[in-house]
């Protein structure tokens, strides 16, 4: 998916007061990452090398990582023994994601 699709995307949820909040379901708590630092912080956990495909847009405050794969579809990833085949699917897309989500 486009990063900058999906910074527009988080820039709107946060403008409408979704910043962080309960998850209806697993991992139960979402914390979005700020749009402008997606990059650096996908650099800092070293996405591209643990689970190459997946792209971070936030977290569960408690070692989770919410991440995309190339289709858009929405995991959640253990930052300890981070690899691809541990994200495990939460939604089918950012809408369906969105859905999920409270304030």
């Amino acid at each position: 998916m486009n990063i900058e699709l999906i910074k527009q995307i988080l820039y709107s949820w946060i403008d409408e007061g979704f910043l962080e909040g309960e998850l209806s379901v697993e991992p139960e708590w979402y914390v979005l990452w700020p749009p402008s630092e997606l990059e650096e912080l996908n650099r800092d956990y070293q996405l591209s090398e643990y689970a190459p495909g997946l792209m971070a847009f936030g977290g569960n405050g408690g070692g989770e990582l919410l991440v995309l794969n190339e289709f858009g579809e929405v995991f959640y990833l253990p930052t300890i023994g981070m690899a691809p085949e541990e994200a495990i699917k939460i939604a089918g897309n950012l809408n369906e994601f969105k859905a999920y989500m409270k304030k």
